[in-house]
């Protein structure tokens, strides 16, 4: 692939989540497709508005990726297979991710105290 037709891919892959999120509103994402759009590294986490994460988990993946192929060519498979076995357990952790992040979006974190009360009465 040419490198001009592969950065056109990236900006349409782009194009297309921030479509989406746009398109879903601001209050409320929708968990399944995040968890779809985790097919591109760290695309549930972009949905979801977690950069930070997003960030980590699209290097790793990419990573990964990159030394997988390595070992592929250099006939090392048992390093090859380390490599794709941890980046099945980043990509599985990527899914729950953006389907947790999903599901928690627009959750208020903080409590008024002053609706927080407790109270026991006993019955003779």
């Amino acid at each position: 692939m040419k490198h001009g037709s592969f950065r056109s891919l990236r900006l349409g892959i782009l194009l297309v989540i921030s479509s989406i999120a746009l398109a879903n509103g601001l209050e409320k994402k929708n968990a399944r497709l995040a968890m779809l759009l985790c097919v591109f590294p760290g695309g549930g986490q972009y949905y979801t508005e977690r950069y930070i994460p997003g960030i980590v988990i699209s290097a790793s993946e990419l990573a990964i990726g990159y030394y997988a192929y390595k070992y592929h060519k250099e006939e090392e498979y048992g390093k090859r297979n380390s490599m794709l076995w941890w980046g099945l357990f980043i990509f599985g952790y990527s899914v729950a991710d953006a389907y947790v992040g999903a599901k928690m979006y627009g959750f208020d974190i903080e409590t008024d105290i002053d609706k927080v009360s407790i109270s026991y009465s006993f019955k003779w």
